[in-house]
């Protein structure tokens, strides 16, 4: 009897592992979860921005110095970004990330908002550049750390 416990419980173990990676896989591939349309790369983020955002809010956007406008949609549209892009429960946009490096779901959106003001500006995006900085942000943190914890210890 304690044996066809255990191969029952393992049956629904694997089951429930199984039916898991399907979510992921569907969850990375989706083109909309929940109802909210999800870009799949960096220029089509761009597209979904001009839709959302009236002529006069790119203006403003537009006007404003690149570390001004990041910082101030940070915590309201790049929140929205983040939830509803699903980049902390992951979403192909965030596989997209994932793929040239950044994992973090804050790098991502700061990503986003720094490209989407240099788009508006017709400059050049720079993406490796921007990746790069988050690399080294992550490896002197994580450097740092280390180090913190080899006194600690």
């Amino acid at each position: 009897m304690r044996k066809l416990i255990v191969i029952f419980c393992g049956f629904f173990l694997l089951l429930g592992v199984a039916n898991g990676q399907k979510n992921d896989d569907v969850r990375f591939t989706a083109d909309s979860i929940n109802g909210v349309y999800i870009p799949k790369i960096l220029e089509d983020c761009f597209k979904q921005i001009d839709c959302f955002w009236a002529d006069s809010i790119k203006l403003k956007a537009k006007e404003m110095a690149e570390k001004e406008f990041t910082i101030q949609a940070h915590f309201g549209f790049g929140m929205w970004m983040r939830n509803n892009w699903q980049l902390w429960s992951g979403s192909r946009l965030s596989k997209y990330f994932n793929e040239i490096g950044i994992s973090h779901p804050d790098d991502m959106s700061g990503i986003i908002l720094d490209s989407y003001h240099r788009y508006l500006r017709k400059e050049l995006i720079n993406l490796d550049e921007q990746v790069q900085y988050y690399k080294n942000f992550w490896e002197e943190t994580t450097a740092e750390q280390d180090k913190l914890n080899e006194e600690f210890n």
